[in-house]
């Protein structure tokens, strides 16, 4: 009966360390699939996310801090011919039930309408060893044909995060470093410092107090790692209440970051985001946070000031 309750509502609760993976693993698997087509039939570093609209709560079963989502990608698929397009469809198919996964066959799809003839190719589905649900067929509505891949719904909190993995330097929030790094679960990379003294322009400062005497430049790298995008987020460095007294953080930095767009470091990128400080007084030292995004923990990094 719990089994059933739990499926009812959409499975178990989960970390965001256990979205991230499937998200992954979800995109890895179009990614292999479109390497067993042949060749120039897509490019896997062209997907698609798609939305659902069945992995929702309509019923009030999550809890606050609880969220669901699907990772779904699309790839669209190149072929000359049809004879081209079923020779790819036998290979998969090969190759999928030498891994032990059932295949399953998928009609032509059904014209909207009549007037729009849709050709008579069939496709193929699968379901790989992480639940993952793969799919070559022709799009319903335009005809072209298509891979897809579908993670599941997944039921996750929040707030619990992904964690480092490894905390070094000024990141292990031990006592105060030139800088630090700290490498998440899912292998993303953040490194901040050393904290850079700078003569300011009227135009770096505009809305700080005119009698301000320190201005500095801390420089933040997010390296990707991981097999999915990191979001940015421009307020994802701070300080808690009480520390850093007198440090002012000014508005309009990182530049780097376009206010009201989504900002991203694809997989295996690298970005360069630059904060800017001013304080009356040479603080000690910077007490700060830093997480990279809504996914990851927020971190105390302790800097020392050149």
């Amino acid at each position: 009966m719990s089994d059933f309750l739990e499926d009812l509502q959409g499975g178990p609760v989960r970390s965001v360390a256990d979205y991230r993976k499937q998200d992954i693993k979800t995109r890895e698997a179009g990614r292999r699939a479109i390497g067993e087509l042949g060749p120039g039939a897509a490019d896997a570093n062209l997907e698609r996310g798609e939305d659902s609209t069945s992995c929702v709560d309509d019923l009030g079963f999550d809890r606050d801090g609880v969220t669901r989502e699907q990772p779904r990608y699309e790839w669209g698929l190149r072929y000359s011919s049809k004879a081209d397009y079923l020779a790819d469809l036998g290979r998969l198919r090969t190759t999928w039930e030498h891994r032990g996964w059932k295949t399953y066959d998928v009609p032509p799809p059904e014209p909207p309408n009549r007037e729009s003839a849709l050709p008579d190719w069939p496709g193929i589905r699968t379901t790989d060893d992480h639940g993952i649900a793969i799919r070559i067929s022709l799009d319903w509505y335009s005809g072209k044909p298509t891979l897809s891949t579908d993670g599941g719904c997944i039921r996750y909190d929040r707030d619990d995060t992904v964690t480092a993995r490894k905390r070094t330097g000024a990141a292990d929030g031990r006592w105060p470093r030139r800088e630090g790094t700290i490498t998440y679960g899912d292998g993303v990379q953040v490194s901040i410092g050393p904290v850079q003294p700078i003569t300011p322009t009227p135009e770096m400062t505009g809305d700080a107090p005119p009698a301000a005497a320190h201005t500095y430049r801390v420089v933040v790298r997010v390296t990707n790692r991981s097999g999915a995008p990191v979001e940015l987020d421009s307020r994802g460095i701070g300080s808690y209440k009480g520390a850093n007294p007198g440090v002012k953080w000014l508005a309009g930095y990182p530049a780097e970051l376009q206010t009201g767009s989504r900002n991203e470091v694809a997989e295996g990128m690298s970005t360069r985001l630059e904060y800017v400080l001013t304080a009356q007084a040479k603080p000690a030292h910077l007490e700060i946070t830093y997480g990279p995004g809504k996914l990851h923990t927020r971190y105390l990094w302790l800097l020392s000031v050149a």
